[in-house]
């Protein structure tokens, strides 16, 4: 007797991990983390609720999981950035941080939502930290006569500098009238020149 044919859409159950992950990135990219279900998730991928269970608890567990890997291509964009311009580290890295976010906006915001993860993950925090690692190492790098509170003032202004902007640009409507480019990753580069004269003079001091 032949072996059944598996129905379309039915998924390899090896491969299921990898399959929910990249449906929650299809999904939140297009319409945000609200709108990811379970259940929907398993009709899609064409498995039973339950057989979902295993692998990350319930729809929480899932998007930290999801958070967990976007933060860690966010941490590779930043140092993707700054590997073409070592000279300005600093700058980079917060180019790096507004392409991810431009590139990826759903993504991005579903890593922010915290009412919808699980913040004492050990992965999740891994992962932010290690994105933050690289902005600190940016910091270091140019400014190597800060520590303690004077690193730590300028590192809190440039991550809400950087990050201010993404989030106004991912949200939309915001502030759009104030950006001189249609290119959003490039619309924020006199202001990363801004911030870079800031850094500088307060470095000085």
């Amino acid at each position: 007797m032949p072996p059944k044919q598996k129905p379309v859409g039915r998924h390899h159950h090896g491969d299921l991990r990898r399959a929910l992950l990249d449906a929650v990135a299809e999904i939140t990219q297009r319409a945000g983390p609200e709108a990811v279900k379970l259940r929907e998730l398993a009709r899609r991928i064409g498995v039973s609720h339950a057989a979902l269970t295993p692998h990350f608890g319930d729809l929480r567990g899932l998007l930290t999981a999801f958070a967990s890997e976007a933060f860690e291509r966010l941490t590779q964009s930043m140092e993707s950035e700054i590997a073409g311009a070592p000279n300005a580290p600093l700058r980079a890295s917060g180019r790096g941080y507004i392409r991810f976010a431009m590139t990826n906006p759903g993504h991005f915001r579903t890593m922010f939502r915290t009412d919808h993860l699980d913040m004492s993950n050990p992965g999740l925090a891994r992962a932010g930290e290690a994105a933050f690692g690289v902005l600190r190492r940016a910091m270091c790098a140019e400014y190597p006569e800060l520590d303690g509170e004077a690193l730590a003032d300028r590192l809190a202004l440039a991550w809400s500098a950087v990050h201010g902007y993404a989030m106004l640009r991912v949200e939309g409507g915001a502030g759009d009238e104030l950006w001189r480019a249609d290119d959003r990753v490039a619309a924020a580069e006199p202001m990363l020149e801004l911030l870079s004269a800031a850094l500088a003079s307060g470095s000085a001091k």
